[in-house]
C-alpha cells in the first residue's frame, strides 16, 4: 500500500504555505474535535488521521522529506509517533496539552486540558563510516543543550524570590481569545504569553538562569545506533534533548539524522556493496582467481571465467549490509574492471599482432 496523501486529508494543495497547512488543521480539528463528537468513532479515525497529517506536513523537514519520493520518508520509522494506537488524551498531550499551545473549549463550558512542560527537541546530523553502519556503534559527542540550573536547582528561585500569581491568566497559565461559532459556540484557549503557561511570575529570580531554572551547557553524550542504518534516517532518542523550564516537566528529546561518509574502496547500492576488482587483460582472457575482502574483514577467492569481459559483475551473497532491524544480509558485488597495458615494448607488440592472426582472436 502506498503512502498517504497527507495534502488531501487536510485539504490543501502540495504548494500550500506552512501557515496554510496550519489553518486548514486548526479548521479540520475543531470539525473532528473529540470533544464536539461525543461517542463517535468516526471522528475519533479521523481526528487522529489529521493528527498524523499535520505531525509530517507542519513541519519543514519532514514534509521535505515526504514530499521527496527518493528520501524512503516512513512516517512509522521517522520518529513519528503511532496516533493510531494513541488514545485522544494521549494525542494532545504529544502536541503539548493541544495543538501548539492550542486547546479547544466547546460550547463555552469545557474544561482545559492539563498541559505537559517538555523541553524543546534537539536534532543533529551523524555521518557514519559504512563499517559502523554494518557493525552498528556507541557514537559520542558533545552537545549545546538546555540543562537544569545548578545555581537554584532549577527551580528559577533563589531564598530572595518569590511567586506571583499571574495577572494575566490568574494563575490558570491558559487565556481564552475567540467566541465565534454564534457568540460563544467555540473559542480557543491559548498559553498564556505573560507567564508561558506556569500560572505565575517569580521575583527575584535566580540571576544565573533569569528565573527559568535552565542554562545552556555543553554536554557529553553517548548513543547507540543500530546496524543497517539508512542515510537520511531519522532515530529518535527520547529525554536527551532540553530541559523542561522551572524543573516542572519532562526532557524533550534528541533526533539523530545518519548521514554516511563516502568509503575508498566500497560503494553502497541499498543494502549490497559495490566494488572493483581488478584484473590484469591477459588473466581476464585466460581465466584466473583473485583474493577480495568483505566489509568485515574476511578474504574470499573470487574466480575469473576465462573471456570475462570488462563490467562483469561478480555476486557474493550475503556478504553486504545488514537491512535495518534484520539479521540477514544482503549482497556484496565484485564490477571487473580489466587493466591495459599503457605501454608496449617491440616483442609485444609482435606477439600481439600474431595472436591477431590466431583464429580465436579474430
Amino acid at each position: 500500500m502506498g503512502k498517504k496523501d497527507y495534502y488531501k486529508i487536510l485539504g490543501v494543495d502540495k504548494k500550500a504555505s506552512q501557515d496554510d497547512i496550519k489553518k486548514a488543521f486548526r479548521k479540520l480539528s475543531v470539525k473532528w474535535h473529540p470533544d464536539r463528537n461525543q461517542g463517535s468513532k468516526e471522528a475519533e479515525a479521523k481526528f487522529k488521521e489529521i493528527a498524523e497529517a499535520y505531525e509530517v506536513l507542519g513541519d519543514p523537514e519532514k514534509r521535505e522529506k515526504y514530499d521527496n519520493p527518493m528520501s524512503g520518508f516512513d512516517f512509522k520509522t521517522s520518529g513519528g509517533p503511532d496516533f493510531g494506537g494513541m488514545n485522544i488524551d494521549e494525542i494532545l498531550k504529544h502536541f503539548g496539552g493541544g495543538f501548539g499551545d492550542f486547546d479547544f473549549d466547546f460550547m463555552g463550558g469545557g474544561k482545559p486540558r492539563q498541559r505537559e512542560v517538555k523541553g524543546k527537541s534537539l536534532r543533529i546530523k551523524v555521518d557514519l563510516t559504512l563499517e559502523e553502519i554494518f557493525n552498528g556503534v556507541k557514537k559520542e559527542f558533545k552537545i549545546k543543550r538546555y540543562e537544569k540550573c545548578d545555581h537554584c536547582g532549577g527551580t528559577g528561585m533563589t531564598e530572595e524570590s518569590r511567586k506571583r500569581t499571574c495577572k494575566s491568566c490568574g494563575g490558570t497559565g491558559t487565556v481564552i481569545t475567540g467566541g465565534g461559532f454564534g457568540g460563544g459556540f467555540m473559542s480557543i484557549r491559548q498559553q498564556c504569553p505573560t507567564c508561558g503557561g506556569n500560572g505565575y511570575v517569580i521575583e527575584k529570580p535566580c540571576s544565573h538562569c533569569n528565573g527559568h531554572g535552565v542554562v545552556l551547557k555543553e554536554s557529553k553524550i553517548s548513543i547507540d545506533i543500530q546496524k543497517g542504518v539508512i542515510p537520511g534516517m531519522e532515530i529518535k532518542y527520547v529525554g536527551l534533548g532540553n530541559a523542561a523550564p522551572h524543573g516542572e516537566g519532562t526532557n524533550g528529546d534528541l533526533f539523530v539524522v545518519i548521514g554516511e561518509k563516502p568509503h575508498n574502496t566500497f560503494e553502497r547500492d541499498g543494502n549490497n556493496i559495490l566494488f572493483d576488482i581488478e584484473v590484469p587483460v591477459v588473466d581476464a582472457i585466460l581465466g584466473c582467481e583473485v583474493e577480495v575482502t568483505t566489509i568485515d574483514g574476511k578474504t574470499l577467492t573470487a574466480k575469473i571465467p576465462q573471456g570475462t569481459i570488462d563490467g562483469t559483475n561478480l555476486r557474493f551473497k550475503g556478504y553486504g549490509l545488514y537491512p535495518y532491524g534484520m539479521n540477514t544480509r544482503a549482497d556484496m558485488i565484485g564490477i571487473v574492471k580489466l587493466i591495459l597495458p599503457k605501454k608496449l615494448t617491440t616483442e609485444e607488440k609482435k606477439l600481439l599482432n600474431q595472436l591477431k592472426e590466431s583464429e580465436n582472436f579474430k
